[in-house]
């Protein structure tokens, strides 16, 4: 048998064994790892003895911990993928405190693929810092991963300064302590958190024996796109049969599919899309944007109640701004009035006041993304739809602004739109990385094959510069090699 050959079995066999699937082109990466797992435990590391090795009927313990310590590297940090966070601190446990108070006090949550555990003690500050009235609640978060090595690591609970890149250190300060050049977790956020071996491609879930059952929430991010889309609807399934009604599934950005998630209902919240168990009947062939504002409360504000609500939210972020930093220029001044009114949740005012802003001549991103969230989180898809398209054709705008754009008009199911505003994005600027993963996206929805292998490889190309765990620019925090074996996985896969 040839190496090649041997290759194409090995990764057929880890497939079956672990859901991990590796493309052609990722199998010097994959046998790499396969060596290093044999010499670690004393097995000849020729290509085709770790052959007949995968091949066995059975696996040991050991052995199936070893090669899953070496087949997956958790790429990830505390507090990562914004949306997710807040969706889970605004809406998900504020709504089952105020379900469950004096009746039934108890949360579940379920980290999936935990890695190294930053995820779930980033939920578990969350809970503490923000809602101390659970300290008398029945709170379990579950934290499970297929590699033993990343467990005992969440377990030692010792993180580098690289784990707390995207992290507020008053948060940081407060929940480790400093210990050399890491940060230990205090032992109050640790007790949260349960640990435990778990394979998810294996039908061992949901189950009362190993504690995967009725869960209020499951997070699994940036795990699921790893597995063979046969794998991702099994899992997909075991998850929906874990969660308990009207619960949620939270995955990446980047896994969303309503083919795999085709259960669970799609959410809208604050520019991220996420899947919730219910049981209302799908009438809709096209997804549309959910206004959360039957949760989230929007108060009406006056012109002259509006001034005084600006006037003191700046005159508090100002108190908050050291003595040494200089005062804040008119434009940054400015640019916090449409700011704080989206924070609160006033997305109209946050409209107004960004038209306001790009009336005097001041475009820029933060005011175009802020003004593209507000229309898409009230509601307003066709006024939005307009008014960006005339903004765009009357002022000077960039490649990441038609990027923000197209995405809107993608999530309204505008694909043909979308790919129009998106060459517009790659002719400004062609090594615009997000853009040209979008484009091969809707491509590949489109049945154009070659057009979206050409796009994927481009952004592989562009890729090539960038470290693997260096965070690319306005990507929510993914780093350049998690973007970069997303597209191989759908370039070479197609």
């Amino acid at each position: 048998m040839k190496h090649e050959e041997y290759l194409f079995e090995i990764s057929e066999n880890i497939t079956k064994i672990f859901g991990l699937h590796f493309q052609s082109n990722q199998f010097h990466d994959l046998e790499r790892r396969l060596k290093a797992a044999a010499k670690e435990l004393n097995i000849d590391i020729s290509i085709s003895n770790i052959n007949d090795w995968l091949s066995k009927t059975t696996l040991t313990s050991i052995e199936l911990n070893t090669i899953a310590s070496h087949l997956t590297i958790g790429e990830t940090y505390f507090f990562r993928e914004k949306p997710s966070l807040e969706l889970f601190q605004q809406i998900i446990i504020p709504e089952l405190i105020k379900q469950r108070r004096n009746q039934h006090e108890e949360i579940r949550i379920w980290s999936a693929g935990c890695s190294s555990g930053e995820e779930p003690y980033t939920l578990a500050i969350i809970l503490n810092e923000f809602f101390p009235q659970l300290s008398d609640w029945k709170v379990t978060i579950l934290a499970t991963d297929i590699s033993p090595v990343a467990i005992q690591k969440a377990l030692h609970g010792e993180y580098t300064e690289w784990s707390f890149r995207d992290s507020d250190n008053r948060l940081k300060n407060k929940y480790f302590t400093d210990h050399g050049k890491n940060w230990r977790i205090n032992p109050e956020i640790k007790k949260m958190v349960t640990f435990s071996y778990l394979n998810l491609s294996k039908n061992s879930y949901p189950s009362m024996l190993t504690n995967t059952d009725n869960f209020d929430v499951i997070f699994c991010r940036n795990v699921m796109m790893y597995f063979t889309p046969e794998v991702i609807k099994e899992v997909s399934g075991r998850f929906y049969n874990s969660i308990i009604e009207n619960g949620w599934l939270i995955t990446s950005q980047v896994e969303l599919n309503d083919e795999y998630f085709s259960n669970f209902e799609r959410v809208n919240y604050n520019n991220g899309i996420f899947y919730q168990k219910t049981n209302k009947k799908k009438v809709q062939t096209k997804t549309p944007l959910i206004n959360l504002s039957n949760i989230i409360h929007n108060t009406t504000i006056q012109k002259e109640e509006n001034k005084i609500a600006i006037r003191r939210s700046v005159e508090n972020v100002a108190k908050k701004v050291p003595m040494a930093s200089k005062p804040l220029e008119k434009k940054e001044t400015e640019a916090l009035y449409p700011g704080i009114f989206y924070q609160s949740g006033n997305y109209q005012n946050c409209i107004e006041g960004c038209l306001r802003i790009i009336e005097k001549g001041r475009l820029d991103k933060e005011i175009f993304d802020l003004l593209v969230k507000s229309f898409a989180n009230s509601g307003q898809l066709a006024e939005g739809e307009n008014t960006i398209h005339k903004i765009l054709l009357n002022h000077s705008a960039t490649a990441e602004m038609f990027y923000i754009y197209a995405s809107f008009l993608k999530e309204q199911n505008n694909l043909h739109l979308s790919e129009v505003i998106l060459k517009k994005a790659v002719y400004l600027n062609h090594g615009h990385i997000l853009s040209n993963l979008m484009l091969g996206d809707i491509n590949l929805h489109n049945g154009k094959k070659h057009i979206a292998i050409k796009h994927y490889k481009t952004v592989i190309g562009l890729l090539e510069k960038y470290n693997d765990n260096e965070l690319v620019p306005e990507s929510d925090g993914m780093t350049a090699g998690r973007i970069k074996a997303l597209a191989e996985s759908k370039a070479y896969n197609l």
